[in-house]
């Protein structure tokens, strides 16, 4: 049977399409031609992890992961991953799958630490899972822890400081004076309870005294309240006597001050005759008047009433 080539080219092509395969699952960690099991590990955290990253068993790549899958429908969250091994393992469903590190630099990749005891783990069991603190995360808690110790440290620092504060407070010296202080307060307390004593004892000897000459006291009170009375009533009488004694002056004058008036009225007197007789009041104004005239006209001519020569008087 002859072999066309188009049958060969077709060969080719499916040989190079499988190897391109193959070459491109085994560059994301995938062997197709894998004998081993797959298991099911479920995580709270997976720190990291992610597909084709490699599972081994102690140091060596015994599979990969193929999976990671979220479940979020539920509280709290949780991760289930998949992982498949290249070669058939026997070890116990007691077996734990670990997430770590290996190195600084280096991802988070799946250890198992294989367990013999129990029943052994078939394709598709759901193994236990873990989470191994990476080196920096641990680095990071040494740096909190450090970072604690250094402020503890402080604090230690500052607890001594007080404490050595308070002991030089407490020395010897300030104890004496504490002791002294303390001393002179309670004399002191002392003395004033002595003088609230003798206060009390005063005032009640003071009580004593007043309840003793209670009556003496209500009888020199009552005297000295009738004695007032009869000195205000003495004080009225002579008051009383004073005031009818200057309206009876002033009535007396008044009645003399109408009589003068009446007569000066009557034209009686000189007073009278002036202010009743029209005539002679019109004669005054007259002779009042000539005469301001008369001042008036010997201020501005002097001459004209007195000559005086010094040879003497002209013939």
């Amino acid at each position: 049977m002859k072999i066309t080539k188009e049958v060969k080219t077709g060969f080719i092509v499916i040989i190079t399409l499988v190897a391109f395969y193959a070459t491109y699952n085994y560059m994301k960690g995938k062997n197709l031609f894998a004998a081993g099991n797959t298991y099911f590990v479920i995580y709270d955290n997976v720190n990291g992890l992610s597909t084709s990253k490699p599972v081994t068993v102690n140091g060596l790549r015994v599979g990969r992961v193929d999976d990671i899958k979220i479940v979020d429908d539920v509280t709290p969250i949780y991760f289930i991953a998949t992982i498949k091994l290249d070669r058939k393992i026997n070890f116990s469903k007691n077996t734990v799958a670990q997430i770590h590190e290996p190195g600084m630099m280096s991802g988070a990749e799946v250890r198992l630490l294989l367990d013999y005891e129990g029943s052994l783990a078939i394709d598709g069991d759901t193994l236990k899972g873990d989470l191994k603190p990476s080196l920096l995360s641990t680095m990071g808690d040494d740096l909190e822890l450090d970072q604690t110790k250094s402020k503890l440290d402080s604090l230690l620092v500052v607890v001594r400081g007080a404490a050595s504060g308070v002991d030089k407070l407490l020395n010897d010296e300030n104890q004496q004076n504490f002791k002294e202080i303390l001393k002179s307060l309670n004399n002191t307390l002392i003395s004033f309870g002595e003088t609230s004593k003798s206060l009390t004892k005063t005032s009640n000897n003071a009580n004593a005294m007043i309840e003793a000459n209670n009556e003496q006291l209500k009888s020199t009170l009552a005297a000295t309240e009738n004695t007032m009375n009869k000195f205000g009533e003495v004080a009225d009488k002579m008051s009383n006597l004073e005031l009818e004694k200057i309206i009876r002056n002033f009535e007396e004058s008044s009645n003399r001050l109408n009589a003068t008036l009446e007569k000066i009225n009557n034209g009686e007197g000189t007073m009278g005759a002036l202010i009743n007789d029209k005539e002679l009041y019109d004669n005054l104004n007259k002779t009042s008047k000539n005469l301001e005239e008369l001042i008036a006209d010997l201020k501005e001519n002097p001459n004209k009433y007195v000559q005086f020569s010094i040879f003497g008087k002209k013939q």
